[in-house]
């Protein structure tokens, strides 16, 4: 029987693992919350509840085994759930740093050992993929700004969905370059800005995001124009960064 998002994530939890331990018997090693809702930020019917899974060397068929129970519990706010092996935990440190950096940074253990506890990254692993993510962003949004054709739906659209991506790429900039950053998203760009970085554009856009203002859709061109030359200095200025 399908789920109903609950009061708070700790509510589920429980029955949750219960199911997957059902689904995944001994393979199962550890299970992971991580995301807003590890971080005390959930909201009942928006927030996802994010896992990540992580199962025995030689599990077998564990995505058709977890069918029955996302089929269960999404309906719920979880999230598809990463299903990963300590081996490949361990080799991909190199390859989604900035993604295991934020993970680790606000992740709650429901079962088993802590697998992110003792996880290592790499400053230079770290700045290479943030020089390549947002090089790769600034063509992207060029692209798909221009794509927009200026239509007022499609650049809200955009700030909708774009903007969440960013706030991994300050927090990775600011924990090379002062060591850390803050646990919530929306204190973020403020640290990036006392941090040196060119924002300005950037917190006007999550106004936009927010509904505290409406620019029109020719502002909004322009605004967007502006946050991808800052995106643009921003990488130029971390493929300068000594690590």
């Amino acid at each position: 029987m399908a789920k109903k998002p609950p009061q708070q994530p700790e509510d589920i939890f429980a029955e949750l693992l219960e199911d997957l331990i059902n689904s995944l018997g001994t393979d199962l090693l550890s299970v992971v919350l991580f995301g807003s809702a590890a971080a005390g930020r959930y909201v009942k019917g928006r927030s996802d509840m994010n896992l990540l899974i992580m199962v025995a060397e030689g599990a077998q068929r564990t995505t058709s085994r977890l069918l029955p129970f996302f089929s269960k519990w999404s309906p719920a706010g979880v999230a598809p759930p990463l299903v990963m092996t300590p081996d490949y935990l361990a080799a991909s440190t190199d390859v989604f740093p900035i993604e295991f950096l934020v993970m680790s940074a606000t992740h709650k253990t429901l079962h088993g050992e802590d697998p992110l506890e003792a996880l290592e990254l790499e400053p230079a692993h770290l700045r290479l993929q943030l020089e390549r993510e947002l090089k790769g962003k600034v063509t992207a949004l060029r692209t798909r700004l221009l794509a927009s054709g200026g239509d007022a739906r499609a650049l809200t659209e955009l700030s909708r969905e774009a903007l969440p991506a960013f706030v991994a790429f300050f927090q990775a900039y600011l924990k090379l370059t002062t060591g850390g950053f803050p646990g919530d998203p929306a204190e973020v760009l403020g640290a990036a800005a006392q941090a040196g970085l060119q924002v300005e554009a950037f917190q006007k856009l999550g106004q936009v995001r927010a509904g505290q203002i409406k620019p029109s859709p020719p502002e909004l061109v322009a605004l967007w124009e502006e946050g991808i030359a800052e995106l643009d200095e921003i990488s130029h200025q971390v493929d300068r960064l000594a690590v």
